[in-house]
């Protein structure tokens, strides 16, 4: 397609193609793609690309890969912002905070199994706070004395969210009901 664009705006010197989107999307993995080699750095977490990068595609084709654009009007809360993989957990003041909204997302079963954990049971967690204090034993996350670090385990967590290590869906938003009813004329 791109091709095609460049073929019929021949008379044009370059034309340049941005690709703009939430943080952690995939925009410079989809540059990397179509240009089929590495060229643009890219990571799992939100941030990895810092500055516009132009990358020639064909001789008067250009791809710009851009950071990630986060809009203030969206409507998203700080809590859809984590989850959503905008910001990074570990630059979060209470990480611990956003660990109970994950719990409603993931099931139980998959939270035990990606930490070792007893799904049911006497040893099983009774809260979030339970959970973490058994995560960060079990993964060494400890401070001084041997007490478990509490924001040390969430940020573990929340990244193995945002990273698609712990499974779960999103429902797609429902359509609202003028759109959803045909036109009777």
């Amino acid at each position: 397609l791109l091709r095609q664009f460049g073929k019929l705006h021949a008379d044009k010197k370059q034309i340049s193609v941005g690709v703009i989107g939430y943080p952690n999307v995939g925009k410079s993995s989809v540059i990397n793609t179509l240009i089929s080699k590495k060229s643009c750095k890219v990571a799992p977490i939100p941030g990895e690309t810092k500055i516009w990068q132009y990358i020639t595609l064909f001789k008067n084709i250009y791809l710009i890969d851009c950071p990630g654009v986060v809009v203030d009007t969206a409507g998203d809360t700080e809590e859809d912002s984590v989850l959503k993989g905008v910001v990074r957990a570990e630059r979060l003041e209470n990480p611990e905070d956003f660990v109970p909204p994950i719990l409603e997302v993931v099931r139980r079963e998959h939270v035990a199994a990606q930490y070792g954990l007893a799904k049911d049971g006497d040893d099983t967690w009774k809260d979030h706070i339970d959970l973490l204090e058994k995560i960060a034993k079990k993964s060494g996350r400890l401070r001084k004395g041997g007490d478990p670090c509490l924001r040390s385990a969430a940020i573990y967590m929340i990244n193995d969210f945002q990273r698609g290590r712990l499974p779960h869906f999103v429902a797609p938003p429902e359509l609202k009901e003028d759109e959803a009813e045909a036109p009777t004329t």
